[in-house]
């Protein structure tokens, strides 16, 4: 039942995430169409339809796609990685270089899950807006907060199946191997 449940909230989770990115994805795609023809049709007209300040829009829109978008790749592991030695490690101590990758991931994850905290805090705390339609500099980044708590959860999880897979899934072989179970 709660292994149901956790499976439900995982799949959920990425769902929610999946349809945060791709509406990120239509709304900075919109912001950048939306300057691009007003500029042109100033251009051509020689009226001035002018889409003033339209970066403070869609500056914290792109850091909420790029933060959603970096996070749902570590949940799929399909990030970029300069991983030389597991091409040239086998077997058990390919997995503990694998299981040490994954803890130091897991916690470079969080010191900038905790640093990212941090900027949101001092964004609350001063306030900062933007200049033309006064949005508040926070929402840009909490973004990087969230992304990066996200990032650091699946991390984590997939940090916990290394080491199933590395210590208790080998004890539990050679326990059936001898009769144990």
């Amino acid at each position: 039942m709660i292994k149901k449940i956790g499976n439900g909230a995982w799949i959920g989770l990425v769902k929610l995430q999946r349809i945060f990115m791709v509406l990120t994805a239509i709304s900075t795609i919109l912001l950048v169409a939306v300057n691009i023809v007003l500029r042109e049709l100033a251009l051509r007209s020689g009226i001035v339809l002018p889409f003033f300040a339209y970066e403070e829009i869609l500056l914290p829109v792109a850091f909420w796609m790029y933060m959603l978008g970096s996070s749902h790749g570590s949940f799929e592991k399909s990030q970029i990685t300069a991983d030389i030695m597991s091409k040239v490690l086998k077997g058990r101590p390919k997995a503990y270089l694998h299981l040490l990758a994954s803890i130091l991931t897991f916690i470079l994850g969080v010191i900038f899950a905790y640093w990212a905290l941090t900027l949101v805090q001092w964004g609350l705390f001063t306030g900062a807006n933007s200049t033309f339609f006064n949005i508040p500099v926070v929402w840009g980044q909490m973004s990087i907060l969230v992304g990066l708590i996200l990032t650091s959860m699946y991390n984590f999880v997939y940090m916990i199946q290394d080491i199933i897979n590395i210590i208790v899934r080998p004890q539990l072989e050679q326990k059936l191997e001898c009769g144990r179970y």
